[in-house]
C-alpha cells in the first residue's frame, strides 16, 4: 500500500500530470493564433493594395511598398507566433512545476545543510509530501539527527573526561599535600628527631607513595578501558555460569557466597567472556565491601540481553548513592574505606562498550543490588 502511495505522488507522477495541460494549451493556443492571423490576413487583403510584380530582364521584382511588407508579415506570422507560443508554454508549466513541487524541498534541503556546515543540529528538516524529495528529507533528517546524536555523545565523552581530571586532580591533592608535610617536618627538625619517630613518619611517606602508586594504576586502566573493543565468541550459559561461581567463591572467600542456577544452561551467545568477568570481579568486590555476612549472584537473560545481578545483605545504597554511585571518585560521605570510587564506574564503562548498562537499586529484603546488562545480540 505504501508503494502504490508512493507512486502515485512521486516527482515522475506530477510532472506526467503537468504534460497533458502544457499540450492542451499547446493546441488550444496554437488554434487561437491561427484563427486570428487567418482574421488579419483577410483584413489585410482588403485593406491593402495588390502588391505589383515587375518583369525586369526575366526576373520577377517584388515592390517594396510598405503594405507589402505588412502583407508578407501577416501571411508568415505564423512560423514565428507558433513557436514562441510553444515555448511559451513550456516555459510557464516549468515554473509552475518547479515552483509548486521543487522549490520549497530544495530551499530546505538548502537551509539545512547550511545550518549543519554552522554546527548547529537542533532543528527538524520537514517536508510533508510524500514524494521522492519527501523521502530525501526525511533521510536528511535522519542524518541530522545521528550528527546530533554523535556530537552529543562526543560531547558527553569530553565533559566525562574533564571531569575524570578533575576528580582526579582533587584526589591527588590530599596525599601530596601529606607527603610536603612530612618532607617539612623532617627538614625542620633534621637530625633532631629520634629513629623511632623517623621510622614512623617513613612508613606514613611510604602508605602515601603506594597510594598514589595504586591511584595512578587504576587511573591509568581507567583511560585504557575507554578504547577497548568488544572481542565476542560463542559461549554456552552453563561454562559462563561455572567461571562467575568459581570467580565469586574466591573473591568472597571470607564470607557466604551463593550462585543461583542459571535457567537456560544451554544457551549459546556471543559475548566477550573476558570483559563479562572483569566486570563481575568489580561488582562482587564493591558487594563484599559492603556485605554483612553474605553476597548473591544471578545470571539470566533477558530478550537479546545478558543481565549479571549481584547484591550483598548490608545496608543498601542511598539515595545519593543511586544517582552517583557510577560516577568516577564517587564515596558516600563519612566513608573512611579506602578505595577510589571506581569499580561501579569502570563497569558502566565496560557495560557500555558491549552495549548495555548497569542499575543500581536496593533489594526488598535490604542490601544494595547491581545488574549488568550486555547486549548479546550481534552487532550491525
Amino acid at each position: 500500500m505504501d508503494t502504490v502511495k508512493q507512486k502515485q505522488h512521486s516527482i515522475r507522477t506530477a510532472l506526467i500530470g503537468y504534460i497533458p495541460v502544457c499540450l492542451a494549451a499547446i493546441l488550444i493556443g496554437s488554434q487561437g493564433i491561427r484563427f486570428l492571423l487567418n482574421l488579419l490576413r483577410a483584413s489585410a487583403v482588403k485593406i491593402f493594395p495588390v502588391v505589383k510584380l515587375t518583369i525586369h530582364n526575366n526576373q520577377i521584382i517584388w515592390s517594396r511598398s510598405r503594405e507589402g511588407i505588412m502583407l508578407f508579415a501577416v501571411s508568415h506570422a505564423d512560423y514565428v507566433l507558433l513557436p514562441v507560443w510553444v515555448l511559451l508554454c513550456i516555459l510557464v508549466t516549468g515554473y509552475f512545476f518547479y515552483s509548486r513541487e521543487l522549490r520549497k524541498p530544495i530551499e530546505i534541503l538548502t537551509n539545512a545543510a547550511k545550518q549543519i556546515s554552522e554546527n548547529e543540529l537542533d532543528f527538524k528538516v520537514q517536508y510533508r509530501k510524500n514524494n521522492e524529495l519527501g523521502t530525501l528529507c526525511s533521510a536528511f533528517d535522519e542524518m541530522r539527527q545521528k550528527l546530533f546524536e554523535s556530537n552529543l555523545e562526543i560531547w558527553q565523552s569530553m565533559e566525562e573526561r574533564k571531569r575524570l581530571s578533575a576528580a582526579f586532580s582533587h584526589d591527588l591533592r590530599t596525599p601530596l599535600t601529606v607527603l610536603s608535610g612530612y618532607v617539612e617536618l623532617m627538614q625542620k627538625y633534621e637530625g633532631q628527631l629520634p629513629p623511632a619517630k623517623q621510622t614512623e613518619i617513613l612508613q606514613k611517606m611510604e602508605r602515601q607513595i603506594n597510594r598514589l602508586r595504586q591511584y595512578t594504576e587504576q587511573m591509568n586502566a581507567v583511560q585504557k578501558l575507554e578504547d577497548i573493543t568488544p572481542k565476542r565468541t560463542q559461549t554456552t550459559l552453563s561454562a559462563l555460569h561455572a567461571q562467575l561461581a568459581e570467580t565469586g567463591s574466591l573473591l568472597c572467600e571470607a564470607k557466604q557466597f551463593h550462585m543461583k542456577p542459571c535457567p537456560h544452561p544451554d544457551q549459546s551467545v556471543p559475548i566477550d567472556s573476558e570483559l563479562v568477568m572483569q566486570v563481575f570481579e568489580n561488582l562482587a568486590a564493591n558487594a563484599l565491601r559492603y556485605a554483612n555476612t553474605a553476597v548473591t549472584a544471578e545470571m539470566k537473560m533477558q530478550g537479546d540481553f545478558l543481565c549479571i545481578t549481584v547484591q550483598d545483605d548490608g545496608c543498601g545504597f542511598t539515595e545519593e548513592a543511586l544517582r552517583k554511585a557510577d560516577r568516577p571518585f564517587y564515596r558516600e560521605e563519612g566513608n573512611s574505606d579506602v578505595h577510589f570510587g571506581l569499580g561501579l564506574y569502570i563497569c558502566r564503562l565496560l557495560c557500555m562498550k558491549h552495549g548495555g548498562k548497569i542499575r543500581l537499586a536496593n533489594a526488598e529484603n535490604g542490601g544494595g543490588k547491581v545488574t549488568a546488562e550486555f547486549y548479546t545480540a550481534n552487532p550491525e
